[in-house]
């Protein structure tokens, strides 16, 4: 045996392990310990994958029975934020402690879907949210059926937590013992995009929190339309309507408590850039006998007696119907396309930049002429002129157009789109 080429051999293999012998059952044991340690690895991660989108994942439901509405999954662990509960059919909600859904923790939709929540107890709100974050609407709407109807408190109320109606009928009508509302805000915050509101006293009210209102229509048989006392309304857009009645005089589209003792301007409540149609003039009455002057068709009055309300309403009967609008200019100017520069798989598109009303830009992009199966890119900032879109095929055409918006009271307020521009990727 050549013992000079065997020491020759381990002298390189040393040289080549950084001068340490290679002990094979360390080598071993530290393969075994690797792959205990990678198995372990990739078995967290599936699990934290798999249990992670559990959480996180949106679900849709159906409900069906009072049972089920009062114990949706709101309350309950192992469901993510985003759930929608549609209901499956009308449903009249118990009495006592049953007749009020309260909805305290959560981020989720309520679907009426075409159907009436109604409650049996006539003293109750239907819907009280103390907590929780609630879209609400009614993808399936049916002309003045009711989403959601209350006999005597009310048909929904926010005390904490916030609160989004995107459409749907909120209907408190009264059984003569009480004065629902379609709408009470005591606190938290709601955002009214669009629905019907009616109330035989009150069609939708403020007295603590956010009331934005972006939408919708508001209307009474007896008392107020709208009616502030104590809270925050901010109005973009919004129709208020009393009803024409002759045996309770009279009857308000807007109505405000003022503790001041001295005129009330509905001016506060419009958010920036809305208006009242037609305008409404500050006046006042003593509320203990007839209008002292000839007052305009809209007049605003101040209650002494036995309320402190500043109301109005239409004439001098207090008998006539009114129609109080909000219409806002709150639309921003639009924005053109300056150039569109291709790179590998990206655009990068520059713009006229537009800074009067405007919160930012909406950029859209697709292969079509038309834009079908377009994508959307938000860019916060009115100061921002250029954006990259990123991630795109390789050697495609694409069309991209954008558009300004303005945002007011969590709304967006969109311009009309700019012409198109194409341009063909690297």
């Amino acid at each position: 045996m050549n013992y000079d080429r065997i020491k020759s051999i381990n002298i390189v293999f040393i040289a080549k392990n950084g001068g340490k012998k290679m002990n094979t059952d360390i080598l071993k044991n530290g393969i075994k310990r690797f792959s205990v340690i990678a198995v372990f690895i990739f078995t967290a991660i599936v699990l934290f994958l798999v249990l992670g989108s559990t959480k996180t994942e949106a679900k849709t439901y159906t409900i069906k029975t009072p049972s089920q509405l009062k114990n949706i999954n709101w309350k309950n662990k192992g469901y993510g934020p985003g759930n929608t509960y549609k209901i499956g059919n009308d449903m009249t909600l118990g009495d006592g402690d049953d007749a009020t859904c309260r909805l305290t923790k959560g981020k989720f939709t309520i679907d009426f879907n075409g159907h009436t929540v109604q409650n049996a107890n006539n003293s109750m709100t239907v819907f009280v949210v103390s907590g929780a974050n609630v879209v609400m609407e009614d993808s399936k709407v049916k002309g003045d059926t009711p989403s959601v109807r209350s006999y005597g408190a009310g048909a929904v109320q926010i005390t904490s937590g916030s609160l989004t109606i995107k459409n749907g009928n909120y209907f408190g009508l009264s059984n003569g013992a009480n004065n629902p509302a379609g709408l009470h805000v005591g606190g938290g915050t709601c955002t009214v995009n669009g629905g019907k509101f009616y109330g035989d006293h009150v069609g939708a009210s403020c007295s603590g929190g956010k009331l934005r209102i972006n939408g919708g229509t508001f209307r009474t048989s007896y008392m107020f339309a709208l009616l502030d006392f104590g809270g925050n309304i901010k109005i973009t857009r919004g129709t208020f309507t009393n009803s024409k009645v002759s045996y309770y005089s009279p009857t308000f589209a807007l109505g405000a408590w003022n503790k001041s003792g001295s005129a009330f301007s509905f001016s506060k409540m419009l958010a920036s850039g809305s208006s009242f149609s037609p305008s409404l003039n500050t006046l006042y009455w003593n509320g203990t006998g007839a209008e002292v002057s000839q007052y305009p068709t809209y007049t605003v009055y101040y209650f002494t007696n036995p309320y402190n309300y500043a109301v109005s309403y239409t004439g001098n009967s207090g008998y006539e119907v009114v129609t109080v609008k909000v219409n806002t200019t709150a639309v921003p100017a639009s924005t053109s396309i300056k150039s569109v520069k291709s790179g590998s798989k990206a655009l990068t598109v520059k713009w006229k930049k537009q800074t009067s009303k405007t919160t930012g830009y909406q950029l859209q992009y697709s292969t079509s002429k038309k834009f079908k199966k377009a994508k959307s890119v938000t860019v916060k900032g009115a100061s921002k002129g250029k954006k990259k879109l990123a991630k795109l095929k390789s050697g495609k055409k694409y069309y991209v157009r954008i558009r300004t918006y303005h945002s007011i009271n969590g709304t967006k307020f969109y311009s009309a789109w700019s012409k198109a521009k194409s341009k063909k990727t690297k």
